[in-house]
């Protein structure tokens, strides 16, 4: 049993001789009347902690979740096994043929969308979401752009989304900015519609965003709209990208290496000693979770091509919930082989597809009834295509994303893909901080991370009490937000239904 590799995540329970399968938690926890997790809670108020393996952690006691690429056999006596059926593909040194596929599997992906009644896209001025929009021009698809205008006076996305928008001739649906429309700190505010995510929802800065596409939305249950979400994992350098470009050219691995020390500035035996670390993942993520939730000691050195980045477990989850998350997490590290694949850049590209993925289905869940949403990238076969190109094919000076560039070419203009960096949206994660936490600190003792006991309430608000907006600090404080919206939801949808099973 399964479904599509990147799209279904299938879970199970099995209490009291019952064995239930879905491919929604939150129904099995309906189902047998499921305590929440606090260890699972715990863990995902940790905004660093690496995506996999621990997204597979449930939210609720008594619940198994199914590792990525695989599907759940039923052995005999009652018995189940994953089995694995997708691995990533080995490099491709044919680029004719694997652009070929890229920009075959785009048209096939766009084309799909011609039985809908309304079709839309965003277009945020990035390299992404411009060659989406691109492309269903070029298909001939009578599509509706959006986009949300920026608040910084340095960023230039609004400005190239006007400028692509108009070579397109297609007129530009501008919505308000992140800051205005966000709900990154909103921890009280239902989510749309009756059915409920199996985890919190990451992407609340641009909540409202989505809302609004959906409130101008003229053909309910007959539109799609399409998303540019997984384009920089498969056509950007990992940040792993030198310790798999050095694999990649053995014989040019002294010269890379030379040159990787020279670009990060670093010193040549700690940039060979990072190129050199062949640590696997789970010794590597292992020793890390050890060392970050206090139970090992280490002077290790944080390193750009680590298989993950530092862990920082934020000083008000309380001392009992940290043991219980650390026992969860060296639990989830224990189940797996070891990583999503053994090159590190690859790696890091499907944990990040997997997250993305996370996020689209999040989206089809609570908006789906209106609106498909869509991203091209995240179609099994173009990932395939795309992660099978050697890591030197996507550094080039000059232009950004040189392989999709290449892929789409004769379709996407090359000005989008020279226009430089994308622009910066900070700004929204500052504005309104302050007072968020304010608000916070107010009714502390009535959150239900603190009633649950997972958070010390005094260490809460002497750390949002803090005068200085530090980025973690800040990063921290919008992930309690999410999780908090999360169970209050959650707890409140249980209330609602003990209330109409008692009548």
């Amino acid at each position: 049993m399964g479904g599509a590799l990147f799209d279904t995540s299938l879970c199970w329970s099995k209490l009291d001789g019952t064995m239930v399968v879905s491919d929604s938690a939150w129904n099995i926890a309906q189902y047998f009347n499921l305590d929440i997790s606090k260890a699972a809670v715990a863990l995902n108020l940790i905004s660093s902690l690496p995506y996999y393996p621990f997204q597979n952690v449930p939210m609720w006691e008594n619940i198994e979740k199914v590792q990525p690429f695989c599907v759940l056999k039923n052995g005999k006596n009652q018995t189940f096994e994953e089995v694995k059926i997708w691995d990533a593909p080995g490099l491709n040194h044919d680029m004719d043929l694997t652009l070929k596929n890229i920009r075959e599997g785009f048209l096939e992906v766009i084309r799909s969308s011609n039985r809908y009644a309304n079709v839309s896209a965003d277009l945020s001025g990035g390299v992404d979401s411009a060659s989406v929009a691109y492309l269903l021009k070029f298909c001939d698809t009578d599509v509706k752009l959006y986009h949300t205008k920026t608040d910084n006076n340095w960023n230039s996305d609004s400005k190239w989304a006007a400028s692509f928008a108009e070579d397109m001739n297609t007129p530009l649906n501008t919505l308000s900015s992140l800051s205005e429309s966000g709900k990154r700190y909103d921890s009280n505010t239902p989510y749309s519609g009756s059915k409920l995510p199996d985890h919190p929802i990451f992407w609340a800065d641009t909540e409202g965003y989505v809302e609004k596409i959906v409130s101008l939305n003229e053909n309910p249950g007959n539109s799609i709209h399409f998303t540019g979400l997984g384009g920089d994992e498969l056509f950007t350098p990992m940040p792993a990208y030198a310790w798999t470009l050095v694999r990649q050219n053995k014989l040019r691995s002294l010269s890379l290496g030379f040159r990787y020390c020279l670009i990060s500035r670093i010193s040549f035996l700690k940039g060979m000693s990072d190129l050199m670390n062949n640590m696997p993942f789970k010794e590597a993520i292992k020793s890390e979770i050890g060392i970050r939730f206090g139970y090992n000691r280490s002077n290790k050195k944080e390193s750009a091509l680590d298989w993950s980045g530092k862990i920082n477990v934020p000083a008000w989850i309380n001392k009992d919930s940290l043991s219980l998350s650390y026992k969860a997490a060296v639990n989830a590290v224990d189940k797996i082989s070891g990583g999503l694949d053994s090159d590190r850049s690859k790696h890091q590209a499907l944990e990040s597809l997997l997250f993305q993925t996370r996020v689209i289905g999040q989206l089809n869940l609570i908006y789906g009834e209106e609106y498909k949403w869509k991203s091209p990238f995240l179609d099994t076969k173009i990932i395939e295509s795309a992660l099978s190109i050697p890591m030197q094919h996507h550094l080039k000076s000059g232009i950004t994303k040189p392989m999709l560039h290449e892929a789409t070419m004769g379709i996407v203009p090359r000005e989008v893909f020279t226009r430089g960096f994308k622009g910066d949206y900070s700004t929204a994660l500052y504005r309104g901080y302050k007072e968020a936490a304010n608000a916070i600190i107010s009714i502390v003792k009535d959150l239900n991370v603190v009633k649950l006991g997972v958070v010390d309430p005094d260490i809460l608000v002497s750390e949002l009490s803090m005068p200085s907006a530090l980025h973690n600090r800040i990063i921290d404080f919008e992930r309690l937000c999410a999780v908090e919206r999360w169970l209050k939801n959650t707890i409140d949808f249980n209330k609602k239904k003990a209330k109409v099973v008692k009548l």
